[in-house]
């Protein structure tokens, strides 16, 4: 009998210092538990910020190992060691998660807020290929929606570049023309 060696990973979910509970609760449900086990992701870590801790369906004890917090100090080796990070559309974490080079970086757009600059800011990314975007985490019910964004190869990111992350910060939030007035003063 011929065995096939099982895929291991791990995905780091978070919310940052938000309240997003739809997504936290939407990567803890039975289905999203199962793509994970069905895809061989072995261990879960779930960040959840100011929101109430999720309560994941028991049914993948032993299989898969989840791991839940509100905060930590540092979010860096969480992400360091995963495979695949989702994550709200928050600025700073999306950038701490780009420098990271991870290999996946699944945006999930927190549909709640009134003023969605984040949903800006993650197509933007997206159109360059850096990340990819989930458009609520309602989307996450659906296997087909997992199945993407596992197939998804982002390009990687040349600081340099003038469409990358930081630069395209600086447009937007106009910090870029307030470097050019004041260097002409």
């Amino acid at each position: 009998m011929v065995m096939t060696e099982r895929k291991t990973g791990t995905i780091f979910v978070t919310v940052g210092t938000t309240l997003f509970s739809e997504l936290v609760n939407a990567v803890t449900t039975s289905a999203s538990l199962d793509w994970m086990e069905k895809n061989g992701y072995t261990r879960l870590i779930v960040q959840y910020g100011k929101g109430k801790r999720p309560n994941p369906s028991s049914k993948h004890e032993g299989k898969i190992e989840i791991e839940l917090y509100d905060f930590k100090p540092s979010l860096a080796r969480d992400m360091a060691d995963a495979d695949l990070v989702l994550s709200h559309s928050g600025a700073g974490t999306v950038s701490e998660v780009l420098q990271q080079e991870k290999p996946r970086l699944v945006v999930v757009v927190n549909t709640l807020l009134m003023d969605n600059h984040q949903l800006e800011l993650a197509h933007a990314m997206q159109r360059r290929e850096y990340l990819y975007v989930v458009e609520s985490p309602e989307m996450l019910a659906d296997y087909s929606v997992w199945d993407d964004f596992e197939k998804y190869q982002p390009k990687p990111q040349d600081p340099t570049d003038p469409r990358s992350f930081a630069n395209i910060l600086d447009s937007f939030f106009g910090w870029e023309q307030e470097a050019i007035a004041g260097s002409k003063k």
